[in-house]
């Protein structure tokens, strides 16, 4: 039996061209896609897990370039845009020296912040309606915290503890849910401490500046 089925393989591969369209809902989508292949992969040995990783790593760089694409070609803000690349290009080393060491901790040390800093550039794009971003250096600074401390503490649990958070704080159980909604109150609870919390603050305490009316 093949560790990923053809059909996960063929929807990675489909999938990103959206972005080619709709920039961030492409993204999202490819995220999502991203999350639940692990549902239907046949990881049974450590051998298995070698290809998965191998295959995993290979389609994440696959649609990250669709990404670059749209950022070389359409974003305005060189800002953004340099460091959208300089992100990219960290995780990418990072993911270079992963491959010929095969030390996951050493993700930890180049973590992906690339993703996350082009969809905030995106919300922050289209909620300020303009194509660049009017931001003080102590804004810029702040952005980039939000983004850097929440995602060093993910890739501590997945590298260094080898867990998921959920798997070790299950909140979901704590508060006596099982199944499908202990599942998902995790995924949701944990991605929205991660990563829509910091996204959420950082708004609403610059709000005035991007004069955003979200908050009012």
């Amino acid at each position: 039996m093949n560790v990923v089925p053809w059909f996960v393989t063929a929807t990675r591969l489909i999938v990103p061209f959206s972005i080619l369209r709709w920039q961030l809902g492409g993204i999202l989508v490819s995220i999502v896609v991203d999350l639940y292949d692990w549902k239907f992969v046949h990881v049974v040995t450590d051998e298995d897990m070698v290809v998965y990783q191998a295959w995993d790593k290979a389609l994440d760089l696959y649609y990250w370039l669709f990404i670059v694409w749209i950022i070389v070609r359409s974003w305005k803000d060189a800002w953004a845009k340099k460091m959208a690349l300089g992100f990219f290009g960290y995780r990418i080393f990072g993911m270079g020296l992963f491959w010929l060491t095969k030390w996951r901790p050493l993700l930890f040390f180049f973590p992906n912040i690339f993703e996350n800093f082009v969809i905030w550039c995106l919300i922050l794009f289209l909620l300020t309606k303009k194509e660049k971003l009017v931001l003080t250096f102590g804004q810029k600074a702040t952005m980039i915290s939000a983004l850097i401390i929440p995602k060093l503490t993910h890739e501590y649990f997945q590298h260094f503890l080898g867990s998921q958070p959920w798997e070790m704080y299950n909140l979901g159980s704590w508060l006596g849910l099982t199944g499908f909604f202990q599942e998902y109150f995790n995924y949701f609870s944990w991605g929205g401490l991660f990563y829509i919390v910091p996204l959420g603050g950082f708004l609403f305490f610059n709000r005035k500046t991007l004069s955003l009316n979200l908050f009012k």
